[in-house]
C-alpha cells in the first residue's frame, strides 16, 4: 500500500533565508522531505517529585509538570545519482545553518540581525493525528561519515553512498500559544493535532 504525499516525513523551515548555497535544492519543497521513511522515536517524560512517607509501603508521587516531547529522527539518504548527491548535500548545509544564531559583525546590519537565535522548523509526518507541523527546533545534528561504504564523489564532493543522519528535534510552543489555544479538554478530543500539539 503506497503512502500518501501528506504522511511522508518533513522538516520544513517558514522563512526562505534557510536555501542558500547548497541548500538551494531544498527551496521547492521548503526544506527536508525525507526520500525514505525515517525511523522516528517520540519521546514524552513527566515529572513527578516522590514523597516516601515514614511507615508506608508505597511512595506518593506529586506532579510537577510534563516537559515538552523530544522526536529522534533516524533517516537514510542515497548518494547514487547526481540529484541524490546534490539534494544529501543541501540536507546537510540546511542543517548546519539552522542550528546557528546570527552573529558577527556582518550580521549587526542585517536582517534578522545579530543575536537572532535558529529558526522554529515545523515537522510533519504520518498524517494529521500523529506529527502535523509540529514547532521544533533542532538540538542535536548527528552525521556519521561510514568507512565501510564507498564514495561517491560530485564535482569534487564526495558523500558515503549512504549517507545516516540522525535529529533531535525539540517541540517548543511559545507561552503565549500555550496560555491561548492549548485546553486540555480540546486535547483529549483530538482537535488540538490542527495546531501542532502533541
Amino acid at each position: 500500500m503506497s503512502v500518501s504525499d501528506s504522511s511522508r516525513a518533513r522538516l520544513i523551515s517558514l522563512s526562505g533565508l534557510y536555501f542558500a548555497g547548497p541548500a538551494n535544492v531544498l527551496q521547492r519543497t521548503s526544506g527536508i522531505v525525507f526520500p525514505n521513511q525515517p525511523d522516528i522515536i517520540y519521546n514524552q517524560s513527566v515529572n513527578y517529585t516522590p514523597y516516601n512517607l515514614t511507615h508506608t509501603n508505597y511512595t506518593t508521587y506529586a506532579y510537577g509538570n510534563t516537559p515538552s516531547p523530544t522526536i529522534q529522527v533516524t533517516a537514510q539518504f542515497s548518494n547514487v545519482t547526481t540529484e541524490e548527491h546534490a539534494y544529501t548535500q543541501g540536507v546537510i548545509h540546511f542543517l548546519r545553518s539552522v542550528t546557528k544564531m546570527f552573529y558577527g559583525l556582518g550580521d549587526v546590519s542585517s536582517t534578522p540581525t545579530a543575536g537572532t537565535p535558529p529558526p522554529v522548523l515545523r515537522f510533519s509526518s504520518f498524517g494529521a493525528t500523529q506529527f502535523n507541523n509540529v514547532p521544533v527546533v533542532v538540538g542535536n545534528v548527528s552525521i556519521p561519515y561510514q568507512s565501510d561504504t564507498d564514495l561517491v564523489e560530485l564535482n569534487g564532493v564526495s558523500l558515503p553512498a549512504i549517507q545516516t543522519i540522525a535529529l533531535d528535534l525539540l517541540v517548543t510552543v511559545n507561552p503565549a500559544k500555550q496560555k491561548t489555544q492549548f485546553s486540555k479538554t480540546q486535547f483529549v478530543s483530538g482537535s488540538l493535532y490542527s495546531g501542532g500539539f502533541i
